[in-house]
């Protein structure tokens, strides 16, 4: 499928160019070859997109909840059609096979049925009469409305699945949205919006803007007409985002860094404590937000663990990102190979063992092995490393493991490995982080579960019920006196 073409962002339903003419070019970064243009938007054009926005919510809103669910399974069908173009975008502009692209498609499908059922069911309360000397005789209940002018701001990692968390709760709760996908990945982000308006959504309540992170986040922060932000990146991003957004005290969905541990504990099964560990690291070439970071290997299996585990890998099959069969490829960008070349660099300088890969070539990162990690080195603690790297850290005692897995200012997800279940639901509780998978990685997901982190990991939670609530306003509403 030939998926080079120039895309125009959306304004208001509106494909439209930027308002100076400039562009961003787009590059696969497997091939680099140029893929497209996109326009660079300007400040007017945010202008623009926020006023948009704040009609277009009054406008979807006033429309009945299963008039506006019909809208939505329409454009689900459209996705459904177009999935593949979807994934053939997905795959060429962010690096990643095709199966993984295709994977986060469908996922991304499932995102917004889930929402579209939730929204069926999202019912307000009815309180106990007379539950207060103040509220004797009356009925007090509950409605939920909308927030208004919902942005999503999401990375290059799944750009449709990351997109679809934000917009599905953002419309389905009769919000308007403003998307801003990464420069690196606006393609999919694209299609997707326009696929909204195409089902029926009212032009004015869709937007995409592309360009500058940094000018459009900073504008839809500091806008007193915009009521909520959820924003998935890194932390200093996060941050940034918060301090401008304090104008008018935004609603903030803040999923944010990782450095999630896997504990293997000296009982487990050797050869799936490897299996977990190459799934939940290798996807998407290590681009993953939940992917395990860090390894905590109890010393008396650390040995048989590492020779397992390279043997593992190096079956891992390697290719384009066109090939169905292919397992691993490259980097969203030569800078973010870059990025993680130089961290294995500065762990090994700091005394840790490369011992398998550790080389790049353009966006290409080899798959990476690091020994002899220790609790005080920088990748053990606070420095996540967005790539395909396995630091390798020994323990002897389950309160030192807890403590290594502790150590660090993230706490988003983790993965536990042990045939011991008092030792597994023990570890469950004791590790500070919004998820803990027993006997897998932390790459597990359900859009019907709560998901975020602990600590400087993120603030709120995705998930089709929690999501929804954290997307509307609880309403109270007192009927006096109705039933003396």
């Amino acid at each position: 499928m030939d998926i080079k073409r120039d895309m125009k962002m959306i304004i208001g339903g509106e494909f439209v160019d930027a308002a100076d003419g400039a562009v961003i070019e787009n590059y696969n970064p497997c091939t680099r070859q140029l893929i497209g243009t996109v326009p660079s938007a300007t400040e007017s054009d945010v202008d623009a997109a926020i006023a948009a926005a704040v009609a277009g919510q009054e406008e979807w809103f006033a429309l009945p909840l299963f008039q506006r669910m019909d809208i939505m399974n329409n454009f689900v069908s459209l996705m459904e059609m177009r999935q593949e173009e979807l994934a053939q975008v997905t795959s060429a502009e962010a690096g990643k096979v095709i199966s993984t692209a295709r994977t986060e498609i469908k996922g991304a499908i499932e995102t917004f049925r889930a929402y579209i059922a939730a929204a069926h069911t999202f019912c307000g309360r009815v309180f106990p009469v007379d539950s207060a000397p103040r509220v004797q005789g009356d009925l007090v209940i509950t409605i939920h409305e909308p927030l208004g002018v919902v942005v999503s701001i999401c990375p290059y990692n799944f750009p449709v699945s990351l997109a679809a968390h934000k917009i599905a709760p953002a419309l389905c709760g009769g919000n308007s949205i403003i998307c801003k996908p990464a420069s690196e990945t606006p393609m999919g982000t694209i299609l997707m919006a326009g696929m909204l308006v195409e089902a029926g959504v009212p032009k004015k309540a869709v937007s995409c803007l592309t360009g500058s992170g940094r000018m459009i986040g900073t504008k839809l922060a500091s806008s007193t007409d915009i009521a909520a932000i959820s924003f998935t990146g890194s932390t200093e991003a996060g941050m940034d985002l918060q301090r401008n957004s304090c104008v008018n005290l935004k609603h903030m969905h803040l999923e944010l860094g990782g450095n999630d541990p896997m504990i293997v504990f000296p009982d487990c099964d050797v050869e799936l404590a490897v299996e977990k560990a190459v799934d939940g690291r290798i996807r998407h070439s290590g681009q993953v937000c939940t992917a395990s970071k860090r390894f905590i290997v109890h010393n008396s299996i650390k040995e048989e663990f590492i020779s397992k585990l390279c043997e593992r890998l190096s079956r891992i099959r390697v290719g384009t990102t066109d090939d169905p069969k292919a397992e691993f490829s490259v980097l969203v960008s030569e800078q973010a190979a870059q990025t993680v070349e130089e961290q294995v660099a500065h762990t090994v300088s700091q005394g840790a063992k490369c011992i398998m890969g550790g080389k790049r070539e353009g966006a290409f990162m080899e798959i990476t092995v690091l020994d002899e990690v220790t609790p005080e080195m920088d990748i053990a603690k606070d420095m996540e490393v967005f790539g395909p790297v396995f630091p390798i850290i020994g323990f002897e005692s389950y309160e030192e493991a807890i403590a290594i897995a502790n150590n660090t200012i993230y706490g988003l997800s983790s993965g536990v490995i042990t045939d011991d279940i008092q030792t597994a639901i023990r570890a469950a509780r004791d590790i500070k982080s919004g998820t803990c998978c027993l006997n897998g990685s932390g790459t597990k997901r359900s859009v019907y579960a709560p998901f975020g982190g602990y600590k400087m990991s993120g603030i709120g939670r995705e998930g089709a019920i929690d999501t929804l609530q954290e997307y509307m306003q609880s309403k109270v509403i007192i009927f006096t006196g109705v039933m003396k």
